[in-house]
């Protein structure tokens, strides 16, 4: 995802459901990572609204219990009358799609991939354990103005003591 962010493209509906993951019988300790359903994406000089918009606190809790966990919490709205300051259609423009909302989304599902992870070679010790959980935690603060971003996330993770091998690009060679 961060390539994608740095072609200025956002995802806008990461979740576990839209993450794939490939791995290889001949290559046991490699696992590819992909994603898929991108008919929400958007160029980030779009104005792409959020779609997490409801008409009384009560529906927005009930989504949010059913498919939020992954939304970053500045995409949820409630909304009031027509043509009001709180107006749906008022509302929308300020909730707006950013990549710090993917950025939220990516951190969300990339701890419950890892959560409890203890494999040794991904892990050399247990501080390097903790910074790896920090830096995917930090993807997730609740405030997208102190949320990291996914480049500093991936800078942090294919530099020592990680060293995580980024391919260009992954695909089939025999489909």
């Amino acid at each position: 995802m961060d390539r994608v962010h740095k072609r200025y493209l956002q995802h806008n509906d990461i979740s576990p459901g839209n993450v794939l993951l490939h791995f290889p019988e001949d290559k046991v300790s490699e696992v590819y990572i992909g994603v898929c359903d991108w008919g929400l994406a958007s160029r980030v000089c779009e104005t792409t609204p959020s779609r997490y918009g409801y008409p009384t606190a009560e529906a927005r809790t009930a989504a949010f219990k059913e498919r939020g966990t992954f939304v970053a919490p500045e995409m949820w709205y409630t909304y009031g009358k027509p043509n009001s300051e709180t107006s749906y259609e008022t509302l929308r423009r300020r909730h707006l799609y950013t990549q710090a909302a993917d950025a939220y989304s990516v951190g969300v599902v990339a701890n419950k991939i890892w959560d409890n992870e203890d494999d040794f070679d991904l892990f050399k010790d247990t501080a390097g354990k903790a910074r790896f959980a920090v830096a995917l935690k930090e993807l997730t603060n609740p405030d997208p103005k102190n949320r990291s971003t996914l480049q500093l996330v991936h800078a942090t993770l294919t530099a020592p003591p990680y060293n995580f091998q980024i391919l260009e690009c992954c695909y089939r060679k025999h489909i």
